[in-house]
């Protein structure tokens, strides 16, 4: 893959993490809270259309390159508007600390 460029994350991203809260039975309830806004490039790999409760469900990899952040993990997602973005994997392709690739699947 080619090395990205700044001028072409022209997407904005919120990342967030999990807050989970007890509820009034004993359980817990997950909901997400926001860390910080990124700009990113979207690059789709691939994928597959599911259809979970009747509705269709996107799946499938996709590539999302951002500027290094040394707290980026597998434990956040992404937000871009509606859609859902878990992290796979984030990796520093060539050790510079200068973007991050994120490995990541669409969820509904």
């Amino acid at each position: 893959m080619r090395r990205a460029r700044v001028g072409e994350l022209n997407l904005r991203f919120a990342i967030e993490r999990p807050v989970d809260a007890a509820d009034d039975i004993g359980g817990a309830s997950r909901t997400w809270a926001s860390v910080a806004t990124v700009w990113g490039r979207l690059e789709t790999l691939g994928g597959e259309a599911a259809f979970i409760a009747q509705r269709p469900e996107t799946q499938g990899p996709h590539r999302i390159v951002i500027r290094w952040r040394p707290d980026v993990t597998a434990a956040l997602r992404l937000r871009l508007g509606a859609r859902v973005f878990v992290i796979n994997a984030a990796t520093d392709a060539d050790g510079r600390r200068r973007f991050l690739r994120l490995q990541c699947d669409e969820i509904a």
